[in-house]
C-alpha cells in the first residue's frame, strides 16, 4: 500500500481512538497490520484493546493466531492484554505459561519489590486466582495493591470490594491478615461484598440489612443489572434463613423481568427448583434435567461462574444424572470417580434396595482398601459408610473404617492426610453410638503415636487435633488432653479459642464460666435438628437392661392371656371325652360322612359328592372282560 494511504489510516486511527469507536479502531488496526505498518506492536496492542472493549474475546484469540509472527516477536509489549484474554476465556495453560515468562520471581519477592510496571498484571493474576479457587493468593495480591495505592492508580472503593471478594469463600483468611480498606457506607458495591462475608459467617440478619441498604442505593441510581444481582443474593439469604415464601416471591418477580437468554434467568429458575423436595422414587429426573436446561448451563462454564459455584453446579448435575441411571463418566474429581464405580456396581440405583447396595459396596470397598488407600478410595469408603449407616450395620461400618486406617498406617505414621483425619472423625462417632470406649482408647493411643512422628506438623490440621484433645478429655485423660491443647494454643493467634485457653490455664473448670460459654446455645433448636443429648456408656447399658426387662414382661403377659383364652374356651365341655381325631379333615373325607340320597345315583355334577357304589363303578381294575356282543338282524319298524 502507498505511504500516503498508511498515513491516512494512522490519522483515522487517532480520530477513532479519541471518539472511542472500538469497532472502527479494530478494522483500521487490522488493515494497518495487513499492509505492513512500521510499528506493528503498538497497532496490534490497540487492536486487542479495541476487541476487549467490545467483550469479543474469541475474536481476540483469532487475531493472536492470525498475526502469530507479530505475537512471537513483540509478545511482552502486550502481555497484559493477552493475559486478560486468556483469563476471560479461562485458558489456564496459556495464562500460566505467559505469566511465568513475565513474572519470573515468586509472588512474595514480587510483592516485596513493589514493581509498578507489574501492577496491571497483578490485577489480572488476582482475578484469575479467584476464578480458579486460589483464594489465598488472590487475597494476598489484593491486600498488597490496596496498601500500595498512594498515587491513586486504582479506585479505593474497587480495591476495597476486591479485597473482600476472596473472604466470601474463605472467611478464615481474615484471621491471618486484617482488612486494609475500611467500609464506605456510600458504595452499594462495597455493602454488597460485605454482605457475602456475613452470609459465609451465618450472620444472616446482618447480611439482609446490608443487602436492603445496597438495594435501595442501587435503585436510586437506576442500575438494573446491579439491582437484579442484589435481589438474587437477597433471595438466597432468605432461603438460608428458612424464609421460603419471601425468597420465592423475589425469584418469581425476577423471572418476569429478566430476559430468558440471560444467565441470571437460568440461575433464578434453577434456584426456584431448589425448593422442591426431590425423591429418587417419585421424581421424573428426565423432565427435571430438561427443565433445568443443563445443556445451556454447561455453555457458561467458568466465564460466568466462580470456581466454587461451577463445582457446586457440576456436582448437582452429576447426582441428578446418577439417580436417572445415566452413565457417569469418571473425571479428575473424587466424586465423579466414586459415582462412576457406584453406577457400575449397582444394577439400578433407583430401584435396588439400600441393603443390597450396602452389601455389594462393602465387599468391593474391602478389596479396594486392601489393595491401597490412595487416590479416590476415600470417596468409595464414604459412600459405603453412608449405605451401611442407613441400614444401621454399625459393626460393618466400624470394621471397614478400621481396615482403611490400618492399611494407611501399615508402614509408618509419618504420612497423615485429610482422608485419615476424616476416617478418625467417623470412627469417633461410631464408637460413641456403640459405646465402645476401649476401641476409642486404642485409636487415641495410635493418634498419640502419629502426633509424635509428625512433630510440629500438627498445625496443618489444627481443628482435627483440637477434636482429639476434647476426645481425650471425654475419656478422662486430662493430663494428655491439656498437653495437646496447650501445644495447639502455642501456634499463634490464628487458633484462639476461649474454651481451650481456660482448659489449659486452670487446674479445674469453673461451673459459672462453663455456663457462660453455653448461654447462647438454643437447646430446643438442637433437639429439633436431631441432635441427641450426651450420655455415659453406663447409662446407655442401663437403658438396654430396662428394655430387656420390659420385653420379658410383655412375653409373660402374652402367656397369661393365652391361658385365660384357653380356659374360657374349655368351659362347658366334658374334659373326660376326647376330641374327634378326624376334626381336622374335610366333612366329605370323614368316616361318619353320609351323602344325601340325591347324591347317591344319577349323573354327578362337577365337584359334587359321589356315593361309594358310584366310585366302585368307575374303578377299572374291578371290571371283568367285556361280554360278547350278539349280532341281531335289523328289523324294519312298522307304522304305529
Amino acid at each position: 500500500m502507498a505511504k500516503d494511504n498508511l498515513t491516512n489510516l494512522l490519522s483515522q486511527l487517532n480520530i477513532q481512538l479519541s471518539q472511542d469507536e472500538h469497532s472502527q479502531v479494530e478494522q483500521t488496526c487490522v488493515k494497518l497490520l495487513e499492509s505492513g505498518c512500521e510499528n506493528p506492536a503498538d497497532v496490534f496492542r490497540r487492536c486487542l484493546v479495541a476487541v476487549i472493549q467490545q467483550d469479543k474475546y474469541q475474536r481476540a484469540l483469532h487475531y493472536l493466531r492470525k498475526f502469530k509472527l507479530i505475537d512471537e516477536k513483540f509478545s511482552r509489549k502486550f502481555a497484559l492484554e493477552k493475559l486478560y484474554i486468556f483469563y476471560k476465556l479461562n485458558i489456564s495453560d496459556e495464562f500460566n505459561r505467559l505469566y511465568a515468562k513475565v513474572v519470573t520471581d515468586d509472588l512474595d519477592t514480587v510483592l516485596q519489590k513493589d514493581i509498578k510496571s507489574l501492577r496491571g498484571i497483578l490485577h489480572v493474576r488476582a482475578q484469575y486466582c479467584y476464578k480458579n479457587g486460589l483464594y489465598q493468593e488472590a487475597f494476598k495480591i489484593y491486600q498488597h495493591l490496596a496498601s500500595h495505592n498512594e498515587r491513586g492508580q486504582d479506585s479505593q472503593i474497587e480495591l476495597a470490594c476486591n479485597e473482600r471478594v476472596p473472604l466470601s469463600v474463605e472467611t478464615a483468611l481474615m484471621n491471618k491478615s486484617p482488612l486494609v480498606t475500611p467500609i464506605d457506607e456510600s458504595s452499594y458495591d462495597l455493602l454488597f461484598n460485605e454482605s457475602f462475608i456475613l452470609t459465609s459467617l451465618d450472620k444472616y440478619n446482618e447480611a439482609i440489612e446490608l443487602l436492603e441498604r445496597a438495594l435501595q442505593a442501587a435503585t436510586n441510581e437506576g442500575y438494573k443489572n446491579d439491582i437484579n444481582t442484589i435481589k438474587l443474593q437477597l433471595s438466597f439469604v432468605l432461603q438460608m434463613m428458612g424464609e421460603t415464601t419471601k425468597s420465592k416471591e423475589i425469584l418469581k418477580s425476577l423471572l418476569k423481568e429478566l430476559e430468558t437468554t440471560s444467565p441470571f434467568y437460568l440461575i433464578c429458575q434453577n434456584n426456584l427448583h431448589a425448593f422442591v423436595d426431590f425423591s429418587k422414587y417419585n421424581t421424573n429426573f428426565n423432565l427435571l434435567l430438561r427443565e433445568l436446561n443443563v445443556e445451556r448451563l454447561n455453555t457458561f462454564n467458568l466465564q460466568t461462574f466462580t470456581n466454587k459455584q461451577w463445582s457446586n453446579i457440576q456436582r448437582n448435575i452429576l447426582f441428578l444424572r446418577l439417580f436417572n441411571n445415566v452413565k457417569v463418566h469418571s473425571q479428575d474429581s473424587i466424586l465423579s470417580k466414586t459415582a462412576d464405580k457406584y453406577s457400575k456396581l449397582v444394577d439400578n440405583v433407583t430401584l435396588e434396595s439400600y441393603k443390597t447396595q450396602a452389601k455389594k459396596l462393602y465387599h468391593h470397598a474391602t478389596k479396594t482398601v486392601l489393595s491401597g488407600t490412595d487416590g479416590s478410595v476415600i470417596g468409595l469408603l464414604l459412600l459405603t459408610l453412608q449405605l451401611l449407616i442407613i441400614e444401621k450395620e454399625w459393626e460393618n461400618a466400624i470394621r471397614i473404617t478400621e481396615l482403611f486406617l490400618n492399611e494407611s498406617w501399615k508402614t509408618s505414621f509419618e504420612k497423615f492426610n485429610d482422608s485419615q483425619a476424616i476416617a478418625c472423625y467417623i470412627l469417633f462417632e461410631l464408637y460413641k453410638i456403640k459405646g465402645r470406649n476401649h476401641s476409642k482408647s486404642t485409636l487415641l493411643k495410635k493418634l498419640g503415636s502419629v502426633k509424635t512422628q509428625l512433630g510440629g506438623k500438627i498445625q496443618e490440621n489444627i481443628p482435627f487435633w483440637k477434636h482429639v484433645g476434647f476426645e481425650l478429655l471425654s475419656m478422662g485423660n486430662i493430663r494428655e488432653s491439656k498437653a495437646l491443647l496447650r501445644e495447639i494454643s502455642r501456634f499463634g493467634k490464628d487458633n484462639e479459642d476461649e474454651l481451650v485457653d481456660r482448659i489449659v490455664s486452670s487446674n479445674s473448670l469453673d461451673t459459672a464460666q462453663g455456663i457462660n460459654l453455653v448461654t447462647d446455645i438454643d437447646v430446643n433448636e438442637l433437639i429439633q435438628l436431631g441432635v441427641k443429648p450426651l450420655e455415659s456408656s453406663a447409662k446407655r447399658n442401663k437403658n438396654t437392661t430396662i428394655n430387656k426387662v420390659q420385653k420379658r414382661k410383655v412375653l409373660e403377659l402374652k402367656k397369661k392371656r393365652k391361658a385365660k383364652c384357653l380356659e374360657k374356651f374349655l368351659q362347658g365341655h366334658d374334659v373326660s371325652k376326647l376330641p374327634d381325631p378326624e376334626r381336622w379333615l374335610p366333612l366329605k373325607d370323614r368316616s361318619t360322612y353320609r351323602p344325601k340320597k340325591k347324591q347317591q345315583g344319577g349323573k354327578q355334577t362337577q365337584g359334587g359328592a359321589m356315593s361309594k357304589k358310584s366310585e366302585q363303578a368307575l374303578d377299572i381294575s374291578k371290571k371283568g372282560k367285556p361280554a360278547a356282543v350278539k349280532k341281531t338282524k335289523n328289523k324294519k319298524k312298522g307304522r304305529k
